[in-house]
């Protein structure tokens, strides 16, 4: 009996030191804004130059085809996004490789939709890694456009 006990309590050492599996990494990525600048443009003339900090658990950002594009930036005044060409941020050839680090964006000026001389707009824009994850959508502050 002291045998099937010592036996019992030897197996359950054994199964409570097993260890644990880690949960896999969150395969959706994420994007901060670093900083927007200028913060009031005119029209047809400033350019807007955006940074972002983004991190990828399994560093799927970017694609090698410059027909793919998965960076949105959409206008809050209008109804559709435009996209960009990503190129890889890490090795193609690498699986699951966690990666972090900045993107600079650079919008051709920025224009006024109405007949007034100032408007006030908002960009929105998210990023899509290659197995088709988007990262949640953020939010710029407002950016002035003049005439």
């Amino acid at each position: 009996m002291k045998a099937i006990i010592s036996t019992l309590a030897i197996a359950a050492l054994f199964a409570a030191c097993k260890k644990k599996s880690e949960p896999a990494p969150d395969p959706i990525p994420t994007l901060e804004i670093v900083s927007i600048s200028p913060s009031t443009v005119k029209e047809f003339q400033d350019s807007v130059i955006i940074k972002l900090k983004y991190k990828d658990a399994n560093g799927d950002l970017g694609d090698q085809s410059p027909d793919v594009h998965s960076l949105y930036v959409k206008d809050s005044r209008l109804p559709n996004p435009d996209t960009y060409h990503v190129k890889p941020l890490a090795p193609i050839t690498t699986d699951d490789i966690p990666i972090e680090g900045e993107l600079t964006i650079k919008l051709n000026s920025l224009f006024l939709l109405g007949t007034g001389n100032s408007e006030l707009t908002t960009l929105n824009i998210k990023i899509k890694d290659r197995a088709g994850n988007w990262s949640t959508e953020i939010t710029s502050a407002q950016i002035t456009i003049n005439k």
